[in-house]
């Protein structure tokens, strides 16, 4: 026990000696030293809108699928920077970038106040407060005048006259002018004045900071209260009423200059739900956008440097765009729409992220699917009706990259499909993440030690049950999205259907992807050469021989290729290939979803009396049958599935067959 609390004692002295040494390791000297390390490093002086885009930029990128990539996002990519929290809004985070590029270029766009506008849930607070932690922990140092209240950049102190060939020297841009305590100090002590009177602005101290929400250093936020309560004194600051008697009013020392805007300088401000603020707050922020100058009573206009991020919801945007008095601030405004995901494999990483923080994580077991099933729910509620693919669960499958074979002739260009829904404003409107975590977390609630797992099943129950503990459906939306969950056609669990019994029959195959991968081989040998005109080799006799046409037709009638389309179908298919091979890729049974689903079909079809008779009739008892169960639930128990929801899929898919027989 003694050494136990020996080796606790050494770690926390250590930790302590680590948060000591971070804050006295902070860099401090006179103006001129200063200026030596611009020459060194002239990044630390960067304007707030670069500092934002360095940093997004330093955690690098990755390639975007290239069909995801629509007219103007040509250059697309997915920043790492959002990559652990942010799921599938890459246009948006796209957008987002290009804006804080702009600002980097010192362009008149990088002054406007962003505002994200979208749904509830949809992202715009995961951003803003990703950007607000990523400031606080950037590695590029920040240097302010020290006691300035705002923190202000060093250079303001350098004279007009000498700016000029102070850029030329340094290579940067000095804008701005010194803040009242500053000026104060500077002109008004003689410790920074010469027996000539001149001020001595090069011995003034500069320190390292670190921006921080919690020291109200270079990051602030701004809520929205009761507009009779609320003072725009949390924007601008105020009088310090403990010095103004010492001070006398219009006095520096005498005024806090600690308003949100004011504290946030060098670094954001994030404006919380901007459109619920009385009219006056939105005033101030037109200079700040547009000059970046602020107005404290009493005082001369102070340059501030900041990126005013805030964020609302569509509904009251488009009320604020219609009113014609707002005109100042529309001009001002710069929009970026943050739609909810479309992505089913992006929405199903939403909850899983979600899951993973809370104590579920490594007590719940989920069952495969049970997140792509609710994912699958929420982006259906919020896709729009389209002319080019009216099924709506294909065209979730569509955005979700996924290959789906037409059976009739009517191939879906994915790029207009997209382009069509973007017209519709796909996306600002649905089922939020929110609504399907409160149904998630009620199921992951109710599983206990003997069962504590969920499937799908379990998901789709308690999403119907959530429709009576959510406030704000109409009688129509909520019709429309219980179709959509429970339908006959076209819903959730019309889907899980087919895909429970998909998971069941590949259980009962035995060595199921060493034989699926036997039937591609041979069914590739004999397209290849089909496409290429050319005859192949009989394995036996070594004679030439036309490709094998029964075979390639017996797998292609399994999606409802017909003898028409057959040609088109494989020729598609060796253009697939070959750019799979160009790209370095993998080709193999599982590369090109059409052909999967069609060797899955004919490999199970043999089956299908087996999966029957073992799952549908619980009353057979004989070993032989029971030896075909437990060959599946070994399987499944391989593919991620628990006991219980191995046990849970086979009941589920039994039922359905006793139904239909």
């Amino acid at each position: 026990m003694a050494e136990k609390n020996s080796r606790f004692e050494d770690s926390l002295d250590d930790l302590i000696r680590q948060s000591k040494s971070k804050k006295d390791g902070l860099w401090e000297g006179i103006v001129t030293e200063y200026l030596s390390l611009i020459h060194k490093n002239p990044k630390i002086t960067q304007s707030a809108p670069s500092r934002v885009y360095d940093m997004v930029s330093m955690k690098g990128t990755s390639e975007v699928i290239e069909f995801e990539k629509l007219p103007h996002y040509e250059d697309m990519v997915r920043y790492n920077f959002f990559t652990e929290e942010i799921f599938g809004i890459e246009e948006v985070l796209h957008d987002l970038v290009r804006f804080f590029r702009a600002g980097a270029s010192r362009t008149e766009t990088g002054k406007r106040i962003l505002i994200l506008v979208g749904p509830v849930s949809s992202g715009k607070s995961t951003i803003a407060a990703l950007l607000r932690r990523g400031l606080e922990k950037m590695e590029t140092p920040i240097y302010a005048i020290k006691d300035c209240p705002i923190h202000e950049e060093p250079l303001h102190l350098v004279p007009r006259s000498l700016r000029p060939e102070f850029e030329k020297l340094l290579g940067v841009k000095i804008e701005g002018d010194l803040c009242p305590v500053c000026k104060y100090n500077l002109t008004s002590t003689e410790r920074y004045q010469d027996h000539n009177g001149n001020y001595k602005w090069e011995d003034m101290l500069v320190v390292q900071i670190r921006l921080s929400e919690r020291a109200r250093i270079g990051v602030g936020t701004f809520q929205p209260s009761d507009p009779k309560n609320q003072d725009i004194s949390e924007l601008i600051g105020h009088v310090d009423l403990g010095k103004i008697t010492q001070y006398g009013e219009g006095h520096p020392l005498g005024y806090k200059f600690d308003g949100e805007i004011q504290i946030a300088n060098r670094g954001l401000i994030e404006y919380i739900e901007i459109l619920k603020c009385d009219i006056k707050f939105h005033y101030v922020l037109i200079t700040v956008a547009q000059e970046q100058l602020i107005k404290a009573p009493g005082f001369p206009q102070t340059y501030v440097d900041t990126v005013i991020l805030s964020h609302t919801n569509q509904t009251e945007f488009e009320k604020f765009k219609t009113n014609k008095e707002n005109e100042a601030l529309h001009d001002r405004m710069y929009p970026i729409y943050v739609p909810y995901n479309l992505r089913m494999r992006d929405e199903a990483a939403i909850y899983h992220k979600l899951i993973s923080k809370s104590e579920f994580h490594d007590k719940i077991h989920i069952a495969p699917l049970t997140l792509e099933m609710a994912g699958l729910f929420a982006v259906l509620t919020r896709l729009s009706p389209s002319t080019m693919c009216p099924d709506m669960i294909k065209k979730a499958k569509y955005y979700n990259g996924e290959a789906i074979m037409e059976k009739e002739k009517d191939p879906v260009d994915v790029k207009k499909l997209w382009l069509e829904g973007k017209e519709k404003a796909e996306g600002m409107t649905g089922i939020s993440p929110r609504f399907i975590m409160n149904a998630l977390n009620i199921g992951l609630g109710g599983a206990r030690n003997g069962s504590a797992c969920i499937n799908p099943v379990v998901v789709i129950r308690a999403l119907k049950h959530q429709f009576d503990h959510h406030i704000g459906f109409t009688d129509e939306e909520k019709n429309r999205y219980m179709d959509l969950l429970i339908g006959e056609k076209g819903s959730v669990v019309s889907e899980y259907r087919e895909k429970a019994r998909k998971e069941i029959n590949k259980a009962f195959l035995f060595a199921y992807e060493d034989q699926a991968q036997a039937l591609f081989d041979n069914y590739m040998k004999n397209a290849t050469a089909f496409c290429l005109k050319r005859k192949i080799m009989d394995p036996v006799t070594q004679d030439e021989q036309d490709p094998d046409e029964r075979l390639m037709r017996s797998i292609e009638e399994m999606i409802g290729i017909s003898d028409g389309a057959k040609s088109e179908f494989r020729q598609g298919l060796f253009v697939f290939k070959s750019d799979s091979i160009d790209r370095g890729e993998e080709f193999d049974f599982k590369s090109y979803t059409p052909l999967q689903e069609a060797i899955e079909k004919k490999l199970i079809t043999d089956l299908k009396n087996i999966v029957s008779l073992t799952l549908a009739d619980k009353t057979k008892k004989d070993p032989k049958t029971q030896e075909h169960k437990q060959e599946a639930v070994t399987k499944l128990l391989e593919k991620g599935y628990c006991p219980v929801c191995a046990e849970a899929l086979l009941d589920f898919v039994g039922e359905m067959l006793r139904k239909e027989e």
